[in-house]
């Protein structure tokens, strides 16, 4: 008897839930991406998702690519979320360094033009060991490309430009008078929040070289 009240219980809380669609923001197409669970508005309100990057722009090559949503409010059943980051999954980054010789991780925060702080963390790898002055230069370039371009977007178009294809091109552009750069990825990137500062905050630089 208790074992059949339990299971009754349990399906009424299950009845009491309701399917509400998450969409993607406006500035990045406004697809919805998926449905969730919830008890209610205030139930999804916060929670965090996760979809491959592929699934919003149609490049399959961006499978181990995931973006990181927010949902910021509902409209009935409807739930719109804010960008908040993307990541790339750590299996990836291991194959792609696995036959390398050296690996070279740069850590930098940037702000767009009106005011938001992104944190942005790149890997570029490299067939060949570098000199101190060639991992300095190759450093540089990547942190002044990203907050050239940055500085002149968006929050709104930053976002779209992270998880793009033309972010990747252009910074492998941007350091191939350096050396010929065989892989390079921005493997990770963080919406820190909106800034006060008119300037852009001092840079995390946490570079860090890796011997593959």
């Amino acid at each position: 008897m208790a074992s059949d009240r339990t299971q009754r219980k349990g399906k009424d809380k299950w009845k009491e839930k309701t399917w509400y669609v998450v969409s993607a923001p406006s500035y990045l197409g406004g697809k919805d991406m998926l449905e969730s669970l919830g008890n209610g508005p205030e139930s999804m309100i916060g929670r965090k998702i996760e979809v491959p990057v592929s699934d919003l722009t149609g490049n399959f090559k961006k499978g181990n690519t995931k973006a990181i949503f927010r949902i910021s409010e509902c409209q009935g059943t409807k739930c719109i979320s804010d960008f908040v980051g993307h990541y790339v999954s750590d299996d990836y980054v291991r194959r792609m360094v696995r036959r390398r010789k050296e690996r070279i991780d740069i850590v930098s925060e940037f702000l767009t033009n009106d005011n938001y702080v992104i944190s942005v963390k790149s890997v570029i790898v490299t067939d060949a060991k570098l000199t101190a002055n060639k991992r300095s230069a190759l450093r540089k370039t990547v942190k002044d490309h990203l907050t050239s371009r940055l500085s002149q977007m968006s929050y709104h178009e930053a976002c779209a430009y992270l998880i793009g294809d033309e972010i990747q091109n252009e910074v492998m552009a941007s350091v191939k008078h350096i050396y010929p750069v065989k892989k390079l990825e921005i493997r990770k990137s963080e919406v820190v929040g909106k800034s006060r500062r008119k300037t852009a905050p001092e840079s995390v630089d946490e570079a860090s070289t890796v011997p593959a």
